[in-house]
Parts: C-alpha cells; sequence; structure tokens
C-alpha cells in the first residue's frame, strides 16, 4: 500500500489493514483497484477500504481516490486527489 493511501485511511486504536486483492479496468487496464479490509485486534473486519489509481489514454494525467466504509455500509472517508 501507498503511504499516501495509509495517510487518508482512518483507524481506531487496535486496527490494521489487510490486502484483499486488485483487479484492472478499461480497454487498456488504465485503472487499477485495490481492495483492503479494515481488522480490528481479534482479527474481525469491520471494515473496507478501496483505492482507485487511474491513468487517462490521452495526457497520461493520473487521478487516484479512496473510499473507505464500515461494516454497515457509512462511509468513513471519501477522497480524490
Amino acid at each position: 500500500m501507498k503511504e499516501e493511501v495509509k495517510k487518508r485511511i482512518k483507524l481506531n486504536n487496535g486496527e490494521s489493514i489487510k490486502s484483499k486483492g486488485s483487479r484492472t479496468k478499461g480497454f487498456m487496464g488504465e485503472t487499477d483497484i485495490y481492495s483492503y479490509e479494515i481488522v480490528d485486534s481479534n482479527n474481525e473486519v469491520v471494515g473496507t477500504a478501496e483505492h482507485t489509481h487511474h491513468t487517462a489514454v490521452k495526457g497520461f494525467k493520473v487521478s487516484q481516490s479512496l473510499t473507505q466504509k464500515d461494516n454497515a455500509g457509512n462511509t468513513i472517508v471519501e477522497e480524490r486527489w
């Protein structure tokens, strides 16, 4: 996980981030999507996070987003840069 993403995720005491997997999207694979689980000290899943990294085919402009949700589906973090 990139440091810029780690800085944006909000964790409570005892929580940590586990990689769940990744996939590529788009006709040229221009979008990478990384999925994470937020787990507590008992290794119970308490939330999820998804980081999207998109590189535009024309102009190569890079945009990223992060969405973090709790188990109830409430959005904790939603940022774009």
